[in-house]
């Protein structure tokens, strides 16, 4: 599936999208913040899962010169959850979906990003998943200002997609770090409060 702002030339994408952004501008900040618990009342694991994000981004960025430096989002890594769509079983797929679009890369790396977001999630709720995934490719676009679009841990809207380097996939480094596990392991020590 092509990305909303794909299917254009690229010309007319950008003016489109960005005429869009415009509009969007208004209903919406750039900046992401931390919405959901656990990570708003606990520091530990709110400092846990930024330095698991920046450990997925600084293996996706390496260079093969080791020389080069390595960049980091300027923004802490925030999650918001499911952005505009309910938190349920699947929270914690898509806290490792935001840690992808936090960090930001190539095109490739976003519909590598959103595909494990859709399996992830079907393995959760089966076809909730496939639902998702039009919204998210169609709302994750870099060129949309809003708070969960891809690269938004970076200052510099519209930042777009990035060439591809020689780093590890989207979904070698999720499981090479062990993300999910981390962060469902995370999500499962936050205690339920009792609603009376």
């Amino acid at each position: 599936m092509k990305d909303a702002c794909s299917i254009l030339p690229i010309s007319n994408s950008l003016l489109i999208c960005l005429i869009v952004g415009r509009v969007l501008i208004g209903c919406t900040t750039l900046e992401s913040r931390m919405s959901i618990e656990p990570y708003t009342k606990n520091k530990p694991m709110r400092n846990a899962v930024e330095r698991v994000a920046e450990e997925f981004c600084r293996k996706k960025r390496t260079s093969l010169d080791s020389t080069t430096p390595i960049n980091q989002p300027d923004f802490i890594f925030t999650t918001d959850g499911c952005s505009r769509w309910p938190d349920d079983s699947w929270l914690a797929c898509c806290i490792v979906h935001d840690i992808s679009y936090w960090c930001g890369g190539s095109k490739q790396d976003r519909k590598d990003a959103d595909q494990e977001l859709m399996q992830c999630v079907n393995n959760k709720k089966s076809i909730v998943g496939n639902i998702m995934y039009p919204g998210v490719r169609l709302g994750g676009s870099p060129w949309f200002p809003a708070p969960w679009r891809w690269g938004y841990g970076w200052d510099d809207w519209p930042k777009g997609y990035e060439k591809p380097g020689p780093s590890p996939t989207v979904k070698k480094l999720i499981e090479e770090l062990k993300i999910h596990e981390i962060v469902e392991q995370q999500l499962s020590d936050t205690p339920v409060h009792d609603k009376n």
